[in-house]
């Protein structure tokens, strides 16, 4: 069915209104061209990637990684405490939850380094403020970027794609904000990059939609949107070649999170250049005020599960050197456990880093469990130091430039 250009504008309007105007997104896409570099590259000059994880509600970093050797554990949890006898042993004096087991084989192989007591000075325990501390980086003022956001702007000259980072899920977080670098968000890629049906009317209208966006240079930013439009079919286009190239016989974990990892693993099988990735886990699930003897042992084992899978997916594709995965949650829990079977919002927990190019073992101290502020753990280790070394050691640039700051490096890659 043919379709023309005045009746394809006037039945879907909404959809090509963005091509009257110059969009964010568009001038950060053409602004962040460039060539590709050498960079943050592994020895077999294969791009590296970050996956960072966000594990949203604040995370009970207590029960995660249990200092089960300390009387103070015990004492102040008596319902909520795991049993000596169930902790998956680490050392003589702390272990993960038992339903962590996924992660317990990859530190016994080396591949998972835990960065313990992370937190930030003068501590805040609201979600919303402390979420966006830890994606800005910026605990002292209201940050307006992310610090994702400004590593991709520091090296836009070695940008390879303009996919460059890649959010999977339904919202953009700050972590991506920035002056100029242009990141998408999927949700879902079985439907990536389809706007019509496949029916012989969709697809009429799919063609006079890529025609209109692609090359009508009329308007006064007509090349421009056209150039970028140009860029985004094409980049959709590999998207979809790539995964079609991806196999696996790796089982992950049933769920949001098993499936965004797969994801994510689908897209580092299509080779899009992509340098950081970003996978939201819990929607919240984590802020277990109550119930948490149920509800906190099934998200530790869908983390666990997800991550081993993860890691096993990159072995079989051949790009585990190429990858390292990061964890955070905006804070961890109070050390004494509430009346309603729950944790309260607290303080410091810790991060965990895992890929085959880990130094894998323990990194910083356990903060104590007696000396406290005001029933919160003190932090001892400044989570910008684990963001510093990621972004020095990994991912090849250089991290005073992007945070602002020179912090401790951590060498745990």
């Amino acid at each position: 069915m043919p379709v023309s250009r005045r009746q394809f504008l006037r039945s879907t309007a909404a959809t090509v209104a963005v091509g009257l105007s110059v969009p964010p997104w568009l001038a950060k896409m053409v602004w962040a061209q460039g060539n590709d570099g050498s960079f943050g590259r592994d020895s077999s000059g294969r791009l590296r990637s970050l996956v960072v994880i966000q594990m949203t509600g604040g995370n009970d970093g207590i029960n995660t990684v249990i200092p089960y050797a300390d009387s103070a554990y015990a004492a102040n949890r008596p319902t909520l405490g795991v049993p000596d006898s169930q902790v998956l042993h680490l050392t003589d004096s702390i272990g993960l939850h038992p339903t962590m087991t996924g992660m317990k084989g990859l530190y016994d192989q080396g591949k998972l380094a835990i960065v313990q007591g992370v937190g930030y000075p003068n501590p805040n325990r609201s979600h919303f403020r402390s979420m966006e501390i830890w994606q800005t980086a910026e605990p002292d003022k209201m940050g307006t970027e992310g610090w994702v956001g400004r590593y991709l702007d520091a090296v836009r000259e070695g940008r390879a794609s303009p996919l460059t980072g890649i959010n999977i899920g339904n919202e953009m977080p700050e972590a991506f904000e920035s002056a100029h670098a242009m990141v998408p968000t999927i949700q879902g890629l079985a439907n990536f990059g389809v706007v019509f049906p496949h029916t012989e009317e969709g697809d009429a209208a799919m063609d006079a939609l890529k025609a209109i966006q692609t090359t009508d240079t009329s308007t006064r930013y007509g090349a421009l949107f056209s150039q970028t439009a140009r860029e985004t079919y094409e980049s959709a286009d590999r998207i979809r070649a790539g995964i079609r190239q991806y196999h696996s016989t790796v089982q992950y974990p049933a769920g949001g999170f098993g499936q965004g990892l797969q994801e994510v693993a689908m897209l580092i099988a299509a080779n899009l250049g992509t340098r950081v990735f970003y996978v939201s886990f819990g929607g919240g699930s984590f802020d277990t005020h109550t119930q948490q003897l149920r509800r906190h042992p099934l998200l530790l084992s869908q983390l666990s599960d997800g991550l081993a899978a993860f890691q096993a997916d990159l072995e079989q594709m051949g790009a585990a050197d190429s990858v390292l995965t990061l964890t955070f949650s905006e804070f961890g829990r109070r050390v004494h456990e509430n009346a309603g079977g729950g944790t309260d919002h607290g303080t410091a927990s810790e991060m965990f880093v895992v890929g085959s190019p880990v130094k894998g073992g323990l990194y910083g101290a356990y903060p104590s469990l007696a000396d406290l502020d005001e029933g919160d753990l003190k932090y001892t280790t400044d989570f910008r130091s684990v963001y510093a070394t990621v972004i020095d050691r990994w991912l090849g640039s250089n991290s005073e430039e992007v945070l602002g700051n020179k912090y401790e490096d951590l060498a745990f890659a």
